[in-house]
């Protein structure tokens, strides 16, 4: 295994983490990024929330986003994401209530999927809200700090058990914003997550907030980056690892499991939903022909894939529709003609023309970037 499973604690979109993504984004070979946006759906602001977060990756990453949507599934809207999922190198999700991203993603089978992503050599980044869903057991903040309700606890996704992990996971650990009462382990505070801990037969694993986590399936270590610590909290005692330090699994599995049990991995009989063709990939239809033949032996054999089979099928009603040619290469002679034509209005001085283009090419859902080498542009999905 060579993927990754990326804890935030907070800060996911400031400058200090920037470096953690691209670590992560580099390690998985990722060209671009999957959002999933449950964790906010049900917001007023959802939109805005994600355009935010594609203009982070964006501006910051150079990489364009793509959208899980899983606000209001059915099924085919479940299909879809999942497929997307799977197929991801870097999964992000971020800020939001942990309580109704699982009640969502429990439903459809987000656990599994993002098992497959990181076990798969793909890397699973979540913070804040998102993050709290990774662990064997999660903390239901908004109904125990805002809402009053007696501690308690929640299943968690326990995507952190393909490392020998399952064990709670707590963003926020530091907090601070209560000054005059205890809002660390993520707003909770120390006497009651003590006293949620005290059912639960485990350690637990706490980030600060502006911190990554980052767990490397294939060196099996932790390390630490941002401007906090990562707590491995147990009831004997903690253990703190600083930003800039890494460590190995093992000693993270004896602290916070009492042993150093063998890996859970998850491994999907070949071939798996990762094998799938993306709209770029898939320029001829013998690729994605073989993937589904090959599906079809796997299934005769009794070998069969059900996720994977349910990925092909969105697959290809998805080329039915956008054909098996990567729309950017029919797009993109017109899209050049209309950014030279720019390039030489600018050179001239007429820049209201100019931008009068781009704003042009911008409502036909083409992104333009301007940087030190000159223009890059892509299609938004």
């Amino acid at each position: 295994m060579t993927g990754r499973l990326v804890v935030m604690g907070s800060g996911e979109l400031a400058p200090r983490l920037v470096a953690t993504h691209r670590a992560g984004i580099a390690a998985s070979g990722a060209t671009g990024v999957t959002i999933l946006d449950t964790p906010f759906g049900f917001q007023e602001n959802a939109d805005e929330l994600v355009a935010r977060i594609r203009a982070f990756f964006a501006t910051s990453l150079s990489l364009d986003a793509e959208v899980a949507t899983l606000r209001h599934p059915d099924a085919v809207t479940s299909a879809r994401a999942l497929a997307t999922v799977r197929a991801s190198r870097y999964v992000f999700a971020g800020p939001g209530s942990p309580t109704y991203a699982l009640g969502v993603w429990q439903q459809v089978g987000m656990g599994e999927a993002l098992r497959a992503v990181a076990t798969s050599g793909g890397t699973v980044a979540f913070a804040s809200a998102a993050a709290l869903t990774l662990g064997s057991h999660t903390i239901p903040v908004y109904e125990v700090y805002k809402a009053g309700e007696q501690p308690h606890w929640r299943p968690g996704l326990d995507v952190f058990a393909v490392v020998g992990l399952g064990v709670p996971v707590v963003p926020h650990w530091n907090n601070a914003e209560g000054g005059t009462h205890d809002t660390s382990r993520c707003f909770i505070g120390r006497r009651r997550f003590e006293a949620l801990m005290a059912g639960v037969p485990t350690g637990a694993l706490g980030v600060d907030e502006h911190t990554a986590a980052t767990v490397d399936l294939g060196d099996d270590t932790l390390s630490v980056s941002g401007q906090g610590a990562v707590t491995l909290w147990s009831p004997a005692g903690e253990e703190s690892v600083a930003s800039g330090e890494s460590v190995p699994l093992d000693t993270v599995r004896r602290h916070l499991v009492g042993g150093s049990p063998a890996k859970a991995v998850v491994n999907a009989p070949p071939p798996t939903s990762g094998d799938l063709p993306t709209a770029g990939e898939a320029t001829e239809a013998d690729a994605l022909l073989a993937w589904v033949l090959a599906l079809e032996e796997a299934a005769a054999t009794g070998d069969q894939d059900r996720p994977a089979l349910r990925d092909a099928i969105v697959r290809l009603v998805e080329l039915s529709v956008e054909g098996l040619t990567d729309p950017a290469e029919r797009v993109g002679p017109f899209v050049e003609l209309v950014l030279d034509t720019r390039r030489r209005l600018r050179s001239m001085g007429d820049y209201a023309t100019a931008d009068a283009l781009r704003d042009g090419l911008v409502a036909l859902r083409i992104e333009v970037r301007d940087g030190p080498e000159g223009t890059a542009w892509s299609l938004r999905h």
